[in-house]
């Protein structure tokens, strides 16, 4: 399996871990300029999910901080 494809398979699979995995043994080549366009879009979009987790796991934290609040008083 190419590292397209497994970095495709880990967008649809909203694996973040194994697309920063994949992100970071990025090949130094590619063998045309339509795969290196395509691993520049595919990172974009993990960078994208990343993004969403962040917000998601900051969500998350707000909840719980109001919890541990609320069983306090």
């Amino acid at each position: 399996m190419s590292w397209l494809d497994a970095l495709k398979i880990a967008l649809i699979q909203k694996d973040s871990t194994k697309a920063y995995s994949l992100i970071e043994s990025l090949p130094t080549t590619f063998d045309t300029t339509e795969e290196m366009l395509q691993a520049r879009e595919l990172i974009t979009q993990v960078l994208e999910l990343l993004e969403e987790e962040k917000e998601r796991t900051k969500i998350q934290m707000l909840q719980i901080k109001a919890a541990k609040k609320f069983l306090e008083i």
